[in-house]
């Protein structure tokens, strides 16, 4: 998705050091695309935090293009957390309520939150909001709000209703993140809902990233091998110092298929298991590997709105792989040119509105 971006001074003050006054607002005329990019060290198990603009290359269907906006951890979050109400996950709704509220604290005062639930429906309980109090109330009745989603669990409809919800409510400077916290167990095989390609379409629209919290996660299945071994992550930042996160958020990265794993690997999230008890640790490390990444923009060689997936490719440079080793990155794959109003996909909900 490209947008023309309206980014306050203070912000870009904090990028470029430009000398204007804080309450100046700049405006950037040509339209970009913008790609969040975490890059994880093999060799330390580390983000790498310390990079700079010059230190990544991009491609747009195999054509490097010139990173013109760099940023980390600079623009607001608007995060959409969907919880699964079906029947399979009831049982623990009560401590998924408190794990959520803990988390949210530790976003930033600028940071806009909503709230949806889906089973069988997907109902959306509170809107996009930088009042804490407001989701911890609607968080708090959850309860009252289930009667009408039905019992079954049809994930790619949470997902897609969450993602077309963020692509028209936030704006263009917002980093859109959906947390969803479900089993993953999805059974809408017996009702036809939006395949993978429309949600996926919908997702890569809006830059949106998903990243899944695994409740109960194939318990009965459950190998000790699927655990993995990876080591401790801890971010490194120039402006906060060192920060640990919990070693489990790539611990429990491993083993994991279906939903949140397929769209997750595609949209530059991570979806990790987790036991009801540890929902708040790993939704809190979660939000501060989100605000790990750096964002990248440049002005799209082609700005036709065809509908076309155009491909994106984020590397590291010679020096950054010499000095730190080889690196992981996650960033989405994607993103797809507007089509003009009123286009329609064959056979399914309109997409772009």
């Amino acid at each position: 998705m490209w947008r023309r971006m309206l980014i306050s001074g203070g912000i870009l003050l904090g990028m470029m050091n430009t000398g204007l006054p804080q309450e100046t607002t700049v405006t950037l005329e040509s339209p970009l695309v913008l790609v969040d990019a975490l890059v994880l060290s093999k060799k330390t198990n580390t983000v790498v935090g310390d990079l700079t603009r010059e230190d990544f290359l991009l491609w747009e269907d195999g054509k490097k293009q010139e990173i013109t906006y760099f940023s980390r951890d600079e623009l607001p979050l608007a995060v959409m957390l969907l919880v699964d109400v079906s029947g399979s996950v009831q049982p623990i709704i009560d401590e998924i309520q408190r794990a959520a509220l803990d988390a949210l604290a530790k976003l930033k005062p600028q940071d806009r939150v909503a709230l949806m639930i889906f089973a069988a429906r997907s109902k959306l309980i509170a809107e996009l909001t930088s009042d804490r109090a407001v989701i911890a109330e609607k968080l708090e009745n959850i309860w009252s709000e289930t009667t009408d989603v039905g019992f079954a669990t049809f994930i790619n409809l949470g997902i897609y209703e969450a993602a077309r919800y963020l692509r028209k409510k936030t704006e263009p400077t917002e980093r859109r993140v959906i947390v969803m916290i479900t089993d993953d167990v999805d059974t809408s095989w017996f009702r036809s809902g939006p395949p993978r390609d429309v949600v996926l379409r919908e997702l890569y629209e809006g830059g949106t990233a998903l990243c899944g919290i695994l409740v109960g996660y194939a318990r009965g299945a459950m190998k000790a091998a699927d655990y993995g071994t990876t080591a401790a992550v801890t971010v490194l930042s120039p402006a906060i110092g060192a920060i640990l996160i919990a070693w489990r958020i790539l611990r429990r990265a491993s083993g994991i298929t279906g939903s949140a794993k397929f769209y997750a690997e595609r949209t530059g999230g991570v979806a990790v298991k987790a036991s009801p008890e540890e929902v708040g640790t790993m939704f809190a490390s979660m939000l501060e590997l989100l605000r790990a990444r750096y964002t990248l923009g440049y002005v799209p060689p082609n700005s036709t709105p065809d509908g076309r997936l155009r491909e994106l490719k984020v590397s590291v440079s010679e020096r950054v792989k010499k000095e730190k080793g080889e690196v992981m990155i996650l960033a989405r794959r994607g993103y797809y040119g507007r089509r003009p109003m009123g286009s329609r996909q064959t056979g399914v909900q309109e997409v772009l509105r």
